[in-house]
């Protein structure tokens, strides 16, 4: 970690939100690095209080006003510098952010906005982070396109490794979903949303949780009490 954009996305691992960190002008700098830490390698903040050396990237600007000579507004010298990194902050994340990445923080928005007509905000503030990253590229490539089922199916095995998906030939637009775990509401909640969102409206969807449906001819789907009949 050297940089304050770095310890701003260490916060997001570490349960801190960014808005709560704080910069504080380090009075003890390295000349070599921006963040302050006890460990150079830290990957995770341990107190939303972050160390910066004003004079790594802007001694333009600070040196001047940290000059260790002067000692009058401390208070608001610090509240100006933290500001005014929070700004910087912003400002480094953004210029790393490509078309794509823009494009999906728009299609978070829209999920979080229930444009599902779901509820969908609370099932995915509950998702994994990396889950939710899997979600939205999913989403950007179904704009592009437009395949459905083989980008739900991509998205279940993200979530749930052992589910299998079967089209019906019995009957047309049906789909039976082995999931492989245990059904909880959240899980539940997690199905609805990605049927919602990848699924065509006319797709009929059962789904079995813990338990595979028997198939005459497959032995490791007929096992007594391992199985449900359909």
């Amino acid at each position: 970690m050297n940089l304050a954009w770095e310890a701003a996305l260490c916060a997001d691992k570490s349960g801190f939100d960014r808005e709560d960190i704080r910069y504080v002008p380090s009075k003890n700098s390295s000349p070599y690095v921006e963040v302050i830490l006890d460990n150079l390698n830290a990957t995770v903040l341990t107190q939303p209080e972050v160390e910066i050396n004003p004079l790594y990237r802007f001694s333009h600007l600070f040196a001047d006003m940290f000059d260790i000579n002067l000692s009058e507004y401390q208070k608001s010298r610090e509240l100006f510098f933290d500001i005014f990194i929070h700004y910087i902050v912003q400002l480094d994340l953004r210029q790393g952010l490509s078309r794509k990445q823009y494009q999906l923080r728009y299609i978070l928005k829209d999920l979080l906005a229930d444009v599902c007509e779901i509820n969908s905000e609370p099932v995915i503030l509950q998702m994994k982070t990396e889950h939710v990253a899997v979600l939205l590229r999913l989403v950007w490539k179904l704009y592009r396109c437009g395949s459905s089922i083989m980008l739900f199916k991509e998205m279940m095995k993200v979530i749930y490794p052992s589910s299998i998906i079967y089209e019906s030939r019995e009957k047309a637009n049906q789909l039976l979903i082995y999931i492989g775990e245990k059904e909880t509401e959240e899980s539940r909640a997690q199905m609805e949303l990605l049927q919602a969102v990848f699924l065509p409206i006319h797709k009929q969807v059962s789904l079995f949780w813990e338990h595979h449906f028997g198939i005459i001819g497959i032995d490791e789907t007929m096992k007594m009490d391992e199985m449900i009949i359909i």
